[in-house]
């Protein structure tokens, strides 16, 4: 009797697996990745990666979350002195990492609630949190908005990175010289004192008042 054959799928059949089409696609400048170039350099046919990456915008946010999660230790988190110094070193170390994805930040979103980019450093997060008895809910909603205030802010950053004036700013002005200026005289005043909300100090203010603001929800939540 003849032996039937087994069907395997494109992928199986390549020989590829996931970590070698990252390696591979880790070569490549973000602005030159495609699903066509990768196939290219890696000899086989572009099909075959749909095994494993549905398309061009689902590889680059695995690069991105494989990118960030990579340097992202949990350790200084661990010996922080309590839960205001863990947040900021959360912050400052999330911050950190986005900025060096460059283009690649573009494509870091939350899938699941909080994120998978790094479960060890969240987990100490939250370890630092609960600590200091804040509820599941408060630190759930601490942690989201920290990590969307740092990703923000660095989205800010390489945005205006190059520019001879910042895109805010530029966007400002541009929209009040086609309008009356009598009509919007604080704008104005704010456009003329130009206000840095691209450096250090703007990511400063943000973290102080997460902290002013988490201490209160703090307070609350004990008198209850």
């Amino acid at each position: 009797m003849k032996r039937p054959q087994t069907v395997r799928s494109r992928g199986q059949r390549a020989g590829l697996d996931l970590d070698q089409i990252v390696e591979t696609a880790q070569s490549f400048e973000v602005e030159d990745l495609t699903m066509q170039s990768l196939a290219k350099a890696m000899q086989v046919d572009r099909k075959a990666l749909n095994y494993y990456v549905k398309d061009r915008e689902a590889l680059l946010a695995i690069l991105a979350h494989k990118a960030f999660a990579d340097e992202f230790s949990p350790d200084a988190i661990r010996a922080a002195e309590d839960w205001r110094d863990a947040s900021r070193i959360y912050a400052s170390s999330f911050l950190e990492r986005a900025l060096s994805l460059g283009k690649l930040s573009e494509h870091l979103w939350f899938d699941e609630p909080l994120t998978t980019w790094s479960l060890e450093a969240n987990e100490s997060l939250f370890a630092r949190f609960f600590e200091a008895g804040f509820t599941d809910e408060a630190a759930t909603r601490l942690v989201t908005m920290l990590s969307t205030l740092c990703l923000g802010h660095a989205r800010d950053v390489i945005q205006a990175t190059g520019s001879m004036e910042k895109p805010r700013p530029k966007a400002l002005r541009a929209a009040l010289e086609r309008l009356n200026p009598e009509k919007f005289a604080n704008l104005l005043r704010i456009l003329d004192h130009g206000y840095d909300t691209y450096g250090d100090e703007q990511i400063d203010f943000s973290i102080d008042v997460f902290l002013v603001g988490a201490e209160a929800v703090l307070k609350r939540d004990l008198r209850r």
